[in-house]
Formats: structure tokens, C-alpha cells, sequence
């Protein structure tokens, strides 16, 4: 892991300029940063940016790569609430100065952004914290879906839909190719998200695949018919496709 000063120019040309309170930290900002406040850091994959219970004070923007958040319950069972993609907000809680609820790995080589004095910011400039309210709703929204998908649906819908939002948010982001979207996620990561076993993944996975649905190769997938896994998941598509 490594740290670099802020410099302005570099961080506009990040592709987190679909980010609004990265919008607004840098453009209406950046003659209050000093060499402390934003700082870059880099991590490589499968390593904690921070892990549950760390006293975290800061807050990051994802600039590249990948980050999975996950839990571990007191049985010691582990549960992902997502994955965060670039120009994605995390380590932002209830609790600022408090642990933190939940454990940030990467699962790709991943650049963040690191804003330590982000109550600063805040109190001096209102519209970050509008920023950071609005940031939360989307998240919340996502967590909800995704906890209606689990109380309600079966596993071909399940995995349906979270392929389909996540090929969505990576599509804003111009990281998609056509169809095709980097997926490094495992079995057991899809498993541990919508609560099903890493085997009926496996099973619906290659039945996707054998009904022309998608493919997964070399953490590359593929949407091959892109109508029908929206019949799959149905009204809530519409949530997913920005206006």
C-alpha cells in the first residue's frame, strides 16, 4: 500500500466524475484542501482497506478497481452487502469516529481516494453533506432491493438481478465492453450476497449458460441475451437504468 499527495489535476481526470460528492469535493473544494486532506491511496487485490471493528476515521471514494464489503456474524458466517465500484463512496457509517460495521477487501487492484477530515468539509461546505445524504439513500435503495430479492425470490431471479445491476452501475461508468463487464467475483461471493449456496450458484450458473443467458470466462461475463434476464428480473429493472 502507498500513498500520494492530492493533486488536483490528476483526480479530474478520474473516471469518479459520476460521483457528486467527488464533483463537489473537488470543484467547489479545492482551495480549502490542503496536502493532508485527499491523499491516493493504492491497494492491491485481496487486501483489507480496512476490516470490521478498526477504528476508521476516514472516508474514500473508489478511483479504480473493486472493493467487496462483507460481515461476519457472531456464528463467524459471512455475509457481503456489495460490491463497490468505481466513483462509489465507503467508510462512511452512522458513527464516524466509531469501529467500523463492516470489512472493505479488494478483490482488484484498486486505487481510493482518502478524505480524512471529512466533518471539516462538511460544516464549511453544506453541499458535501447533501452529497454524502444522497450517496447513502442510493446505497439504501440497493440494499433494499437486493433484501427484496433474497426474502422473495428464487435463485435464478437472485442472481439475475444482481448481475443485471451490476453490469447497470459499471454501463454508467463507461467500464463495460458491449455486453461484457470485468467480474471478479467467485461463486462463493454471489453465494454469500444473496444467500444461497455456493453449490445451486454453480447450478444456475451453468444453466444460464447452457440456455444462452450469459458466460463467465477468465473473470470476464458476458451477457448474451440481455432481454431475457431482464424478463427475469422484471418491474425492478427500471430502478437500475439511470434517467
Amino acid at each position: 500500500m502507498y500513498f500520494r499527495p492530492y493533486e488536483s489535476r490528476g483526480l479530474c481526470c478520474c473516471p469518479n466524475q459520476h460521483c457528486c460528492f467527488y464533483n463537489n469535493l473537488l470543484n467547489k473544494c479545492s482551495d480549502k484542501l490542503n496536502d493532508h486532506a485527499v491523499k491516493i491511496l493504492a491497494l492491491p487485490a485481496k487486501q483489507y482497506l480496512y476490516r470490521q471493528g478498526d477504528m476508521n476515521r476516514a472516508l474514500f471514494v473508489l478511483r479504480e478497481g473493486w472493493v467487496m464489503l462483507t460481515r461476519l456474524s457472531l456464528d463467524g458466517k459471512r455475509q457481503v452487502f456489495r460490491s463497490v465500484l468505481p466513483g462509489e463512496l465507503l467508510g462512511f457509517q452512522q458513527r464516524l469516529q466509531g469501529p467500523a460495521i463492516y470489512s472493505a477487501v479488494t478483490l482488484l487492484d484498486s486505487v481510493f481516494c482518502r478524505v480524512s477530515n471529512i466533518e471539516t468539509l462538511c460544516s464549511t461546505q453544506p453541499e458535501l453533506g447533501l452529497c454524502l445524504a444522497s450517496a447513502s439513500a442510493c446505497d439504501l435503495l440497493l440494499t433494499e432491493m437486493y433484501l427484496t430479492n433474497i426474502t422473495h425470490r428464487r435463485a435464478r431471479k437472485r442472481i439475475a438481478f444482481m448481475i443485471l445491476e451490476l453490469y447497470h452501475r459499471l454501463r454508467l461508468r463507461d467500464l463495460n465492453e458491449g455486453y461484457s463487464i470485468q467480474f471478479p467475483l467467485k461463486q462463493e461471493d454471489i453465494a454469500d450476497t444473496l444467500g444461497l449456496t455456493t453449490i445451486h450458484v454453480n447450478r444456475t450458473l451453468h444453466a444460464f449458460k447452457d440456455e444462452g443467458l450469459l458466460k463467465i470466462h477468465k473473470h470476464k461475463l458476458t451477457i448474451l441475451d440481455y432481454e431475457a434476464l431482464c424478463f427475469l428480473v422484471g418491474s425492478e429493472l427500471e430502478f437500475l437504468t439511470p434517467d
